[in-house]
């Protein structure tokens, strides 16, 4: 009876926990799959929203064009520019590519004809890539990291009363404010991000380690403009949920042709599930438990003084002079045992009467019945087995 219940424990609780830990893994792979998702489209928005405040700003500052002469933007494009820790540079070009004013007079009366964010801009909205500074490498102070100066660039058309272009408005945004403005993203976030520029290369990461191409599903779909999530194992040895999700497309602000990688850690973040699963084990044991303790006291209330009375009546059978078990535990044990006491009482009231023939057709054949001795057979010892 134990053993069967046992394993009958020991197979339910199995299959019990096999099954809510799978549904349980399942629902954590999704939980994480869509916590990654939604964190990366919050990055997205707040990425597109910081650049879009900085266009604005620009297009704010052509918009005077129409009202003033270009060398009178001088104070407009300083104060555009302001400490240079967003925006480093920003100036205007007339349409032979010779730059007529600029932030704190750097490069005015150079030539940036065979830049690309004046090609661009002369045919429109343009935004371009992280570069390396060329022309103001020299002129502006460099990071206090050791890294070369690098920028992202924003142009503008700037066209007279007939809609001729007539310059391009300008302005270099300053690579280490994106990468700051993506450090404070992943830590609120709580995750890793990795922007993929248009040609394919790491623009920057937040991890902090230096930006490298990784052979991986998710960015194989960022430089093919695509976009998915998934569970990988990185370079490092450790899983994440990544997602790759496109530039956001954010009012008018031109697109620089990025893709954005988000990743969680897979290790650190499945660690809750692995708590429930670990006290969902504990709390199956525990029931195992208490499951074996009320069985055994089962067997001891109730299956024993069925053993007993099973024993007793085996004895009555095999004409043991003893007197049936009382057991008042059950109803059941009751009926029985007085059953087995009228059986008993009937077979020693049968041997009386079989003793008697006898004695009437012996030696003393002509004694009657009634000259018998009146003597009653002893009874035998009461039994109670202590179950009541």
């Amino acid at each position: 009876m134990m053993g069967f219940v046992v394993v009958s424990a020991f197979i339910g609780l199995v299959m019990a926990y096999v099954l809510i830990n799978e549904r349980g893994s399942a629902y954590e792979r999704a939980r994480l799959t869509n916590a990654v998702e939604t964190r990366m489209h919050g990055v997205q928005t707040a990425v597109a929203q910081s650049l879009n405040r900085e266009w604005r700003n620009l297009l704010a500052v052509r918009d005077q064009l129409a009202v003033r002469r270009p060398e009178d933007l001088q104070l407009q494009l300083d104060a555009l520019v302001g400490q240079g820790e967003v925006v480093s540079w920003a100036g205007y070009a007339q349409s032979d590519g010779t730059v007529v004013a600029a932030s704190n007079g750097l490069l005015v009366g150079a030539s940036v004809e065979a830049r690309p964010w004046f090609q661009g801009g002369l045919k429109g909205m343009f935004a371009g890539d992280a570069h390396d500074a060329l022309l103001l490498a020299q002129k502006l102070p460099q990071p206090a990291d050791g890294t070369s100066l690098r920028f992202l660039d924003f142009a503008a058309p700037v066209r007279d009363a007939d809609g001729s272009t007539i310059g391009v408005l300008a302005l270099h945004l300053n690579l280490a404010w994106a990468q700051r403005l993506l450090d404070e993203l992943a830590r609120s976030m709580d995750l890793d991000i990795f922007v993929v520029g248009a040609h394919g290369s790491v623009v920057a990461t937040s991890t902090g380690a230096q930006p490298e191409t990784l052979d991986l599903p998710s960015f194989r779909m960022a430089r093919s403009g695509a976009s998915g999530s998934g569970v990988e194992t990185w370079p490092d040895g450790h899983t994440y949920f990544t997602t790759t999700v496109p530039e956001l497309a954010y009012a008018d602000l031109p697109r620089f042709g990025w893709n954005m990688v988000g990743r969680i850690d897979g290790e650190s973040a499945a660690l809750p599930a692995r708590a429930v699963s670990r006290d969902l084990l504990l709390r199956l044991l525990g029931f195992a438990l208490i499951l074996l303790l009320l069985t055994l006291l089962f067997i001891i209330a109730f299956i024993r003084p069925f053993a007993a009375l099973a024993r007793n009546a085996v004895e009555i059978a095999e004409g043991k002079d003893v007197y049936p078990l009382e057991s008042h535990r059950t109803r059941e044990l009751g009926m029985i045992g007085a059953a087995l006491a009228h059986l008993q009482s009937a077979a020693h009231h049968h041997d009386h009467l079989e003793h008697g023939d006898h004695g009437n057709h012996g030696a003393h054949g002509d004694r009657r019945i009634t000259d018998v001795p009146d003597e009653t057979a002893p009874l035998p010892t009461r039994r109670t087995g202590g179950w009541r």
